[in-house]
């Protein structure tokens, strides 16, 4: 009897569990469904996938040069791995194409690597940067851009030789979609295939997963450079996840696609960014999701504000969205099982009378179920009768 009351007891803590984190669902889905819906053009066709065919590339202001591909690939200090970067592209199946490098203000051996590769390929050149960051070198070589297309590309990953072919091909025949990526591979670091990087497929499973997180791998993404341009770009205040950010305002530009077939490859090693950045990588995916939610409703963001302000901390506690960022930043961290930052968190959106109820589901969610205040008098209690 005690053993099937201790199961009745565990499958209520269990739904509990459950209720609490339906009622702490993100705040920012109802924004950014409506931000995916706004993607496609009025009455357009549906492609493969749920891609949309709207207007034809050619028919938008500042298209570029017709189907031509320009490969933008940003390094800072990645000799180690640029090498076979350099050499998939190189493979590439697609005829003619353009590659822009842009060195980050590299220290090691990358300089060289770049203008080796830049010098045997008239279509190639090399950008300089003095150390500004992912964003903004990649925005610096997408400005520069010729192409219709940007390709982008990071320097540890590989791509497969028919991946430009395969995403061009693709873009070609779905004039209404602004963006596809494709499943990956994934590389130990040592090249070895480890193990599959799954993607979402179709609109809506793409839709759905953009509500909590990137919906691409990064490096396997070709967009037009038009819809890249109307949607601003990189945007440099986003030290990490500046390719979320950038999709959930392409999404009001264009469909977004991903392709079944693995055409690139992603390399797991202790030195990329995301194994080196990870805590700053929740903050700023919650960032661009509360961003998203601004923009749906104001119709702009408070980006230039956050960029202004001395410290992510400090625009929290003194910004009007910040009740809102740090309910977002919390949610993070809790489906990260970082509890005790999230709970600290969360106190700034618990004291917001709107965002109070979800903030306190997720609260109630990073408190181990053995530390509850009603656990902790039970405890209490049993001590003074003993």
């Amino acid at each position: 009897m005690p053993l099937v009351s201790g199961a009745r007891r565990c499958a209520r803590r269990r739904g509990a569990r459950r209720a609490r984190a339906r009622a702490a669902r993100p705040h920012l889905d109802a924004a950014l469904r409506g931000a995916v819906r706004r993607a496609a053009p009025p009455r357009a066709d549906r492609g493969v996938n749920g891609g949309v065919r709207g207007e034809r590339a050619d028919e938008r202001p500042d298209a570029g040069a017709a189907g031509l591909v320009s490969v933008v690939l940003a390094s800072r200090n990645g000799a180690r791995y640029l090498p076979a970067a350099l050499a998939s592209l190189a493979a590439q199946t697609l005829g003619e194409f353009e590659v822009l490098l842009v060195d980050d203000g590299s220290t090691d051996a990358t300089p060289r690597l770049l203008a080796a590769f830049a010098a045997a390929r008239p279509r190639a050149r090399v950008l300089r940067a003095g150390g500004v960051g992912p964003a903004a070198a990649r925005d610096l070589a997408a400005r520069a851009a010729a192409g219709a297309y940007l390709a982008i590309h990071d320097d540890d990953d590989v791509s497969a030789p028919e991946r430009l072919a395969r995403q061009r091909a693709y873009l070609d025949a779905h004039p209404g979609t602004a963006l596809v990526g494709s499943a990956a591979d994934v590389l130990d670091a040592d090249g070895r295939v480890t193990g599959a990087y799954p993607v979402p497929l179709g609109a809506r499973a793409i839709a759905r997963a953009l509500r909590r997180a990137p919906a691409f791998v990064h490096g396997s993404v070709m967009m037009r450079r038009d819809a890249y341009r109307a949607a601003g770009g990189y945007r440099a205040p986003f030290a990490v996840a500046e390719d979320y950010d950038l999709y959930l305002r392409l999404a009001a530009h264009g469909a977004l696609e991903n392709l079944p077939e693995r055409l690139y490859a992603w390399r797991a090693h202790p030195g990329n960014t995301h194994a080196r950045r990870r805590d700053e990588h929740v903050f700023f995916c919650a960032l661009a999701r509360t961003l998203a939610w601004e923009r749906a409703r104001r119709g702009t963001d408070s980006l230039a504000a956050f960029a202004a302000a001395p410290s992510r901390e400090a625009f929290v506690a003194g910004h009007p969205l910040g009740a809102r960022l740090a309910l977002a930043w919390g949610e993070g961290l809790v489906r990260e099982g970082r509890v005790a930052e999230a709970r600290a968190v969360l106190g700034r959106a618990l004291a917001d009378a709107r965002l109070a109820p979800a903030a306190a589901a997720w609260w109630a969610l990073s408190v181990p179920v053995g530390w509850s205040p009603r656990a902790r008098r039970a405890r209490a209690a049993a001590g003074a009768r003993g």
